[in-house]
């Protein structure tokens, strides 16, 4: 039985379509799940690595009418023909592999698959990690089976008709490790991080954030974190060298520098942890959720309809993070010792953490990805 899987372009939208597609063939061995992406994005890398069925097709976004009026309209004219190209190529394929159900996970590379879809009468499962819904969401949405959500908020950006299918599931982040092991002391051992000190852990996302390393550069370059403290940055790997290089060296003694960590490693940071200083991307906030660990989170202006910021005000809302801007109202831009004053408060304001981390967990979804499967195969019998 085949479920075509499809969400890409980006490690967010693509990673909860590979852990739902790993619940569900893990709980139900007829289920074969088949994978449409496009080229040249991480889909494109990760799929012949995983060793599932695929297919990449050509895919563009639509633009607005940046760079012109007239540039604007050839670029989305172009991309609505490479859309109706996709759809068309897809269809056949979709009615040859018989498949049972199309889940989609967000950006414009699931398009074609779900108006495929939609014509075929294929059923249509979407999940949203974000708290604004993308495009995509917001117009297959109409034709959804299920909707399953992150955030509860976002059903209000929805049409009033897709309502009634909504489910507050939670982001689909990869299954935690046992109770056993998640316990700090370890984790800090492990890692070799100091047992005393508050751990920070500094995060920008999978391909690392240049403004927030500069940030973080001026802090560690400034001395700013005293001996009761020790961050834990992650640069990505991108970045690695440059901040090393600004540094004059990869370890100190109240701070550690990374490019990247495997999900073992990553895991006990996070078990490590006191505080994360991240970007407020949707799948990383729902890692912090679901270990407890609060986060002061600085949303990528650029992100698609600013929806980084969206995710930050609503976590700060629930008690679970604070939002930090990179620009301020006034516009005046955010400083490593700006930001550091805010490491520095939290970790000082008595019971300020614990609260924090009451609110996470509250918030948190652990087992998102077994629910939206096991609520798949309730479409697929």
């Amino acid at each position: 039985m085949v479920v075509v899987f499809s969400g890409g372009g980006t490690a967010g939208h693509f990673h909860p379509a590979r852990n739902i597609a790993e619940a569900l063939a893990g709980s139900s061995p007829r289920v074969e799940p088949y994978f449409v992406g496009t080229h040249g994005r991480i889909e494109a890398l990760e799929l012949p690595r995983l060793g599932y069925s695929y297919r990449l097709v050509r895919v563009e976004g639509l633009r607005g009418l940046r760079g012109g009026r007239i540039a604007g309209m050839a670029a989305n004219a172009r991309a609505l023909w490479l859309l109706l190209l996709a759809v068309l190529r897809l269809m056949p394929d979709f009615r040859r592999r018989e498949a049972a159900a199309v889940v989609l996970t967000g950006g414009y590379v699931c398009a074609p698959a779900g108006i495929a879809a939609r014509i075929l009468g294929i059923p249509l499962v979407l999940q949203e990690q974000n708290r604004h819904p993308g495009k995509t969401t917001r117009l297959l949405s109409r034709w959804a089976r299920q909707i399953h959500l992150a955030y509860p908020e976002a059903g209000a950006a929805l049409p009033r008709r897709a309502r009634s299918r909504i489910r507050d599931s939670g982001n689909p982040i990869r299954p935690l490790p046992p109770a056993a092991e998640r316990g700090r002391a370890a984790a800090r051992t492990a890692l070799g991080l100091p047992a005393d000190a508050s751990v920070v852990l500094v995060v920008g996302g999978s391909q690392g954030a240049r403004k927030m390393n500069s940030r973080l550069i001026e802090i560690l370059q400034d001395d700013l974190p005293s001996k009761r403290e020790f961050v834990l940055w992650i640069t990505g790997r991108a970045h690695y060298e440059d901040a090393v290089r600004a540094l004059g060296r990869a370890r100190g003694d109240h701070f550690a520098v990374v490019p990247y960590l495997e999900p073992e490693e990553m895991y006990r940071a996070l078990a490590a942890s006191n505080l994360a200083v991240s970007r407020s991307g949707a799948m990383a906030t729902s890692e912090f959720l679901a270990w407890g660990l609060p986060a002061i989170l600085v949303p990528l202006p650029t992100a698609a309809a600013d929806h980084q910021s969206a995710n930050a005000r609503a976590l700060e809302a629930a008690g679970a993070a604070l939002h930090l801007p990179e620009a301020a109202p006034d516009g005046t831009a955010l400083t490593g010792a700006r930001l550091w004053e805010e490491v520095a408060r939290v970790l000082g304001t008595p019971g300020l953490l614990a609260e924090m981390s009451r609110a996470a967990k509250a918030r948190a979804r652990p087992d998102a990805a077994r629910e939206v499967a096991a609520a798949i195969t309730e479409v697929i019998g």
